[in-house]
């Protein structure tokens, strides 16, 4: 069940419970377009449906997957940048232990990034740390050719290669790229990796419940399937068929909405242990 609240109280003076419900319908109305995709852009609101689309025949390939990285890795570089890393680096952080890659009884590999920005420095300090390791990649690109991604794949490709030869390699490297087309597919083909797709009306910052970030996180030895579920009772509590009154994010939409036609048009998220 979902436990989820929303506290307006701090809105008194500003918004107040008869101007939110003044937009009530009109709320009502964009969450059906949303949901049935009648609006402009439709063809990226892939994310809408997506917790509930997700198959066991996905999540069992997601967590075998991450199982055989498991077996095999002390460590797994997620080479991804924006929402390609992302969302799976949040998650990891917020349910790990803030101290997790110090621990020296592991049950899963130390998760790392790399491809998300071109610092020599950096690049170098990874790949010094990964020479004595067994290390895997996951490789997160929809085209294959974006700058940063591209370069440290490259670099941590040919370490791996060296380190255990390449036939081993392609049992430690994942692709998760377009379904059919790009650099990062074809290479995929020709090397015989695993791959995943990314799915063409999802967008990378919305991704996280793909195997952009899915697989990540099963890595990091986290419930993929505690997750998903999670996903899918947020989804059904925010369907048009829920009342308004009830529907938090419909709620919430026109409360920013509310403030931003008073001026209020900076929001700042703030999450942060006291």
């Amino acid at each position: 069940m979902m436990s989820i609240q929303l506290t307006i109280k701090h809105l008194a003076g500003i918004v107040s419970e008869e101007d939110i419900l003044r937009q009530s319908a009109q709320a009502s109305e964009c969450n059906q377009a949303l949901y049935n995709g009648s609006r402009e852009g439709n063809d990226f609101i892939g994310w809408v449906g997506l917790p509930s689309s997700i198959t066991e025949e996905q999540l069992r390939d997601i967590e075998d997957t991450a199982v055989e990285l498991r077996t095999r890795c002390q460590a797994v570089v997620v080479v991804g940048i924006g929402g390609s890393y992302l969302g799976a680096r949040a998650v990891i952080d917020a349910l790990s232990s803030s101290l997790d890659w110090l621990s020296a009884k592991r049950e899963h590999p130390v998760i790392l990034y790399a491809g998300n920005n071109i610092s020599e420095d950096y690049l170098s300090e990874l790949t010094e740390y990964l020479k004595d390791k067994e290390f895997g990649i996951i490789n997160i690109s929809k085209s294959g050719t974006t700058t940063e991604p591209a370069i440290a794949f490259r670099l941590l490709k040919a370490q791996l290669e060296k380190q255990v030869g390449r036939e081993e390699a392609k049992n430690r490297i994942v692709a998760i790229t377009d379904v059919a087309k790009g650099a990062l597919r074809s290479l995929a083909v020709t090397e015989g990796y695993k791959t995943f797709v990314i799915p063409d009306d999802v967008g990378g910052r919305y991704s996280v419940l793909t195997p952009v970030g899915l697989l990540p996180i099963a890595v990091a030895g986290i419930n993929i399937r505690e997750l998903v579920k999670g996903a899918v009772e947020i989804e059904q509590a925010t369907q048009p068929s829920v009342s308004f009154e009830y529907n938090l994010p419909a709620i919430y939409a026109v409360i920013r909405n509310e403030l931003y036609k008073r001026g209020k048009k900076i929001e700042i998220l703030v999450n942060y242990h006291p």
